[in-house]
């Protein structure tokens, strides 16, 4: 079967036998604007390289995109593909229960003291944000050819086919659920939507605080409210818990600002819905499914520092409370889920896109400066291009593309012809997004945590059962053989 007819039957939903060349892309009846973004990440994947960004506006039937993929496939075969780095690269020292490389503590040979390995000079600190520190079977992140998947599941198999439920289940449970499992997780989350009443009403009176202060704080407290008895929900898994409830938090919070009652959660909405409505913004189909796709993208990514900070406080015996207490204050840092925060209230000034790409672009390359080693990725992150076309595609309020046009600007002066710089992260697309459905600005990092509590407990789960104590070693660059002499009277 034909590549084109695969894919188009996979994301019409269609038997490809009803796919011929002269079936017009906009008459089938689920065509949107998300569908075009599904479709051309998909052709993506299947070519391995990227398209233009209005490849499908141009293009009107199914004869017309299989001649496209055809041209392109054989344009693409005319040059050599690069070898497999892993077939070349030197093979990776094992990995030992109790995490750590051969279990040494950061060297390349499992048996040699820290004095036998090469010491770095003072001014070039060593490079340890690659390092191995474990195995995981819950997401592979592979930078260098632009690839993520989710449980052995590509990135672009899920993006428009399955929701933040079904990807929620897939993280914290291991598998995608069935019908019957779906409908029963859906209705334990939104069971355990509502707040008990003791953290509710310290959010109201620390609503003037700042949203990622109260998120910080308000896990915990849900943590006392478990050991009080007095969490409603407390038959529910407390996973399942924390999931449905941070939206919860951050919308009370939102409403004790403005003044206004806070609606109570809706068992009947999505997970996605839910936030909307909680929030008082409108909730019509497309917004929705803006908002699932952010959350599905953001959900999980490998072990970064918020991952690895819970991971840490996994492995020390900490409750799941305390774990994700810990994931939040890390991905809340300015270097880390903070930094679309800043991004995007740049963006959003009165300055020329140029100006305002070229000085963003400009604290980039000094933040690069700064740091010893930088990882140049080859590709761009899968998760950014679905999400940059469904933020363009968006019919949002007249005028609010301003922020597009920056961000593309950055984009565009990122690119891999122009040096290895570094693309802009997921975070900034979707922070973009939040931007256009009428979110203020500080609930962007609160709305990419609701995104990422499933992977941070997919990492303490695994942690616990796989991995165990995390205890790593500094290599110490101080002065040695100090002597004091006291001063005589």
């Amino acid at each position: 079967m034909h590549p084109v007819i695969s894919t188009l039957s996979r994301v019409f939903d269609m038997p490809s036998e009803f796919i011929g060349d002269e079936m017009r892309l906009r008459a089938v009846t689920s065509w949107d604007n998300l569908t075009a973004v599904e479709l051309q990440v998909h052709l993506e994947h299947e070519l391995g390289t990227t398209l233009d960004d209005h490849l499908i506006e141009h293009i009107d039937s199914v004869g017309q995109l299989r001649a496209f993929y055809d041209e392109r496939l054989a344009e693409l075969s005319r040059f050599k593909a690069p070898p497999d780095a892993s077939s070349i690269a030197p093979a990776l020292p094992a990995v030992r229960a109790g995490g750590g490389v051969g279990g040494g503590g950061g060297g390349a040979d499992a048996d040699a003291s820290p004095e036998q390995h090469e010491r770095p000079r003072g001014d070039e600190p060593a490079d340890i944000s690659q390092m191995i520190v474990g195995e995981t079977g819950i997401s592979e992140v592979d930078p260098a050819r632009g690839r993520l998947s989710y449980r052995g599941y590509p990135i672009e198999e899920l993006i428009g086919r399955v929701t933040f439920e079904e990807v929620v289940h897939l993280l914290i449970r291991g598998w995608l659920p069935d019908p019957d499992e779906l409908s029963a997780f859906r209705a334990r989350l939104a069971a355990a939507r509502e707040l008990p009443p003791m953290v509710a009403t310290n959010l109201v009176l620390n609503a003037g605080a700042s949203t990622s202060s109260v998120l910080r704080t308000a896990v915990p407290a849900l943590g006392v409210a478990a050991e009080a008895n007095a969490d409603p929900a407390a038959h529910i898994d407390l996973r399942e818990r924390l999931i449905a409830r941070i939206p919860t938090i951050f919308a009370t919070q939102q409403a004790a600002r403005a003044g206004r009652r806070m609606p109570d959660p809706a068992p009947e909405l999505s997970h996605a819905e839910n936030i909307l409505y909680m929030l008082g913004l409108p909730r019509d189909p497309e917004r929705v499914r803006l908002v699932d796709l952010c959350l599905v993208l953001q959900a999980e990514h490998g072990c970064n520092a918020s991952a690895f900070a819970a991971r840490v406080a996994a492995g020390t015996g900490a409750d799941t409370f305390a774990t994700i207490t810990v994931a939040l204050a890390t991905f809340t840092g300015p270097l880390h889920g903070g930094a679309a925060h800043q991004v995007i209230d740049l963006a959003r000034g009165d300055d020329d896109p140029d100006t305002a790409a070229a000085y963003l672009r400009g604290r980039v390359d000094q933040a690069a400066a700064a740091r010893a080693r930088t990882v140049s990725y080859a590709e761009e992150d899968p998760r950014v291009r679905p999400l940059r076309e469904a933020a363009r595609r968006f019919n949002g309020s007249p005028g609010n593309d301003h922020v597009l046009q920056v961000l593309d600007a950055v984009r565009a002066a990122a690119h891999p012809s122009k040096g290895p710089r570094p693309y802009l992260t997921v975070d900034c697309y979707a922070a973009a997004i939040y931007h256009l459905l009428g979110m203020p600005a500080d609930l962007f990092v609160p709305m990419f945590a609701a995104a990422r509590v499933p992977g941070w407990l997919a990492h303490v789960e695994e942690q616990r059962t796989r991995q165990g104590r995390i205890h790593p070693r500094l290599r110490y660059v101080g002065p040695r053989n100090l002597r004091h002499f006291p001063e005589q009277d």
